[in-house]
C-alpha cells in the first residue's frame, strides 16, 4: 500500500541530516532526502502534494525560508529547522515566516515524534489519523480481567495510550491502565482498541482507549504535552 504521508529532508552539502533520514525510514512516513534545493523541489513535485513536513538543516542559508513553504507545497507550520540553534534574530525571523516547531541541537526520538505529530495535527486537526500524540517512555501497569502486566507507554493523549509489551488480552476487553506522571499517579478505566504482534514484549504493541478521564488525570496527561510544547515550539516574539 502506498504511503500517503511523506517527509522531505533538505540537507546541506555536508550531510548533517543523513542519519536522521536513515532513522526515519521504515516509520509511518515516506522519507525523501536531498541536499540540493532544486532536487528537493523536484521530489516535492513528484510526490503530488503528499509532502506534509519539510525538515531542513540550519546549516542552509536561512534567508531561503521565506519562500520555502510555497516552493515545496506545504504550510509554513510544516517547515521544521534541524540542527544547532541559530541566533535570536534568526529564530524571530523564522517565527515571522510562520515556522512553529524546531528540532535544535540533538533532539531526542521522543521530540522528533512529537514535532511530526504536531505538524500533522495542525495540518488537519479534524482528521482522526492526525490526532496529536505525545511520545513517552513511561512505565505502565495494565489490568484486564484480573490479569496484571507491565508495559511501556509509547505515546499518550487524552483519548488513550499506545502500549508496548504486556498482556493486551483481546480487542474490546476492558480493565484499567495505571502510570505516573512526575510522581502523580494516574489510573483510568480503559478498553483494548487494537493490537499487533505476538510473542515477546519487544514486538507486542497495542492501543488502549480511555473510557473516562477525570480532571486530575487529564491535567497530568496534558502536562506532558505542555512540556514538549515549551521545549519544541517557536513562539512569535512579543510586540
Amino acid at each position: 500500500m502506498e504511503i500517503e504521508r511523506r517527509i522531505l529532508l533538505l540537507d546541506s552539502p555536508a550531510g548533517e541530516l543523513q542519519k536522521l533520514a536513515l532513522d526515519l525510514m521504515g516509520s509511518e512516513f515516506g522519507v525523501h532526502y536531498a541536499n540540493d534545493v532544486d532536487e528537493a523541489q523536484l521530489m516535492a513535485r513528484d510526490a503530488g502534494g503528499k509532502i506534509v513536513a519539510v525538515l531542513f538543516s540550519t546549516a542552509l542559508p536561512l534567508e531561503r525560508v521565506s519562500g520555502m513553504a510555497q516552493r515545496f507545497g506545504v504550510k509554513p507550520s510544516g517547515l521544521v529547522p534541524v540542527g544547532p540553534k541559530p541566533a535570536k534574530r534568526v529564530v524571530a525571523a523564522l517565527a515571522f515566516h510562520g515556522v512553529r516547531w524546531h528540532l535544535w541541537d540533538a533532539p531526542s526520538h521522543e521530540a522528533i515524534r512529537f514535532v511530526l505529530s504536531s505538524v500533522l495535527f495542525e495540518r488537519d486537526p479534524f482528521e482522526l489519523r492526525y490526532h496529536l500524540r505525545v511520545p513517552t517512555t513511561l512505565a505502565a501497569r495494565l489490568e484486564l480481567a484480573g490479569r496484571k502486566s507491565e508495559a511501556t507507554i509509547r505515546d499518550v493523549g487524552l483519548g488513550g495510550v499506545c502500549l508496548q509489551g504486556g498482556d493486551l488480552g483481546e480487542i474490546g476487553e476492558k480493565g484499567t491502565v495505571s502510570f505516573e506522571v512526575e510522581g502523580r499517579p494516574v489510573t483510568l478505566p480503559c478498553r483494548v482498541a487494537w493490537k499487533a504482534g505476538d510473542g515477546s514484549d519487544a514486538v507486542r504493541i497495542g492501543g488502549v482507549q480511555f473510557l473516562e478521564v477525570d480532571p486530575e488525570s487529564g491535567d497530568a496527561i496534558d502536562s506532558i504535552r505542555k512540556g514538549f510544547i515549551a521545549r519544541q515550539r517557536i513562539e512569535k516574539p512579543a510586540a
